[in-house]
C-alpha cells in the first residue's frame, strides 16, 4: 500500500493536530471526520465519510474542498491511500494508531460527542 503525503515538512505533527482539535469551535467538522473513522473501525473511504458532511449541511459546491482541507489540517493523524492530491470516492483514509493520539481521542471523545448533541450550528 502506497501512502503519499504532501511535502512532509508541511504536514502538521500529531502534537499540532491535538492542539488544534482542542478548539472545538474551529475544529468541529474535523471531529466529524475523526468520529466517522472511529465508527468505521479506524479507516474508511471518502464515499463512506462524505454523507456525514452532507447531513451537517455543507454546500454541495464546497463540500469536496472542505473535506480535502480537513484531511490536510489533520496532518499526521491520518493517512490517505494514494495521497491527498489523488483523493477520489474510493480512496481509503486511515486514522493513526499512535498511542498518544488515541489516548487524546479517548480523553476528549465524551466532551466532543456531548457538544455535538447540544450545540446547534447554523
Amino acid at each position: 500500500m502506497i501512502m503519499n503525503r504532501m511535502e512532509d515538512s508541511l504536514v502538521k505533527t500529531l502534537d499540532e493536530v491535538m492542539h488544534f482539535l482542542e478548539n472545538y469551535t474551529i475544529a468541529w467538522h474535523h471531529w466529524l471526520l475523526i468520529l466517522s473513522l472511529l465508527k468505521l473501525g479506524g479507516s474508511g473511504t471518502k464515499a463512506q465519510i462524505l454523507p456525514v458532511y452532507k447531513r451537517e449541511g455543507f454546500s454541495p459546491h464546497a463540500i469536496d474542498k472542505v473535506f480535502q482541507m480537513d484531511l490536510e489540517d489533520l496532518g499526521a493523524a491520518i493517512e490517505v491511500e494514494g495521497g491527498i492530491k489523488n483523493l477520489d470516492e474510493h480512496s481509503t483514509i486511515y486514522l493513526t494508531e499512535d498511542p498518544n493520539f488515541r489516548k487524546f481521542l479517548k480523553k476528549n471523545l465524551r466532551d466532543v460527542v456531548r457538544k455535538f448533541k447540544t450545540q446547534t450550528r447554523d
